[in-house]
């Protein structure tokens, strides 16, 4: 057998080019592409960190305006609570009035009611004593009429004047 022996790691001449070839490449990416590569990375980063910067103000900036929302709200309330109790107290106050002057009223009727009845009774006693005094000429006048005697006339007067007694 006619074996040829291979070495595991072979160095040829295109190897060493190849080494060559891949070290003046790096040399010209360091040299021409490194730096606008490391610039375009820097300034992407900044870019990113100022955005990061901003997004956390602006969030900062939004819990603030919250809770100034929050703090307005509540003073709404408040206001909003004190305006229906002002609301409650000046229609409690009203009612008050209100009743007040309804009774005052009330009372004024009832005093008006009295005087009026007063006065009515006051005139019917008048024209009680108008209509008694009309009843006594007219009972004198048929006592005269008839001639009656004296003890009938009598009795039919002491009649009258207790039927009339009777009406007062």
């Amino acid at each position: 057998m006619n074996e040829t022996f291979m070495p595991a790691v072979g160095i040829d001449i295109n190897l060493f080019w190849q080494i060559i070839n891949f070290v003046i490449l790096i040399f010209v990416f360091k040299k021409f592409f490194h730096k606008p590569l490391n610039d375009f990375l820097e300034t992407r980063r900044e870019k990113i960190a100022g955005e990061l910067t901003h997004a956390k103000k602006d969030r900062e900036a939004a819990a603030t305006l919250n809770e100034e929302a929050a703090k307005t709200i509540k003073a709404a309330k408040i206001d909003a609570n004190k305006i229906i109790s002002i609301a409650e107290k000046k229609a409690e106050e009203r009612k008050k009035l209100i009743l007040k002057e309804a009774n005052a009223t009330r009372e004024k009727m009832i005093a008006s009611a009295e005087t009026d009845i007063a006065k009515m009774k006051s005139q019917a006693r008048k024209d009680l004593q108008i209509e008694a005094t009309k009843l006594a000429a007219i009972l004198a006048e048929k006592m005269i009429n008839e001639k009656m005697n004296d003890e009938l006339g009598g009795n039919l007067l002491d009649q009258f004047i207790d039927e009339v007694g009777d009406i007062k």
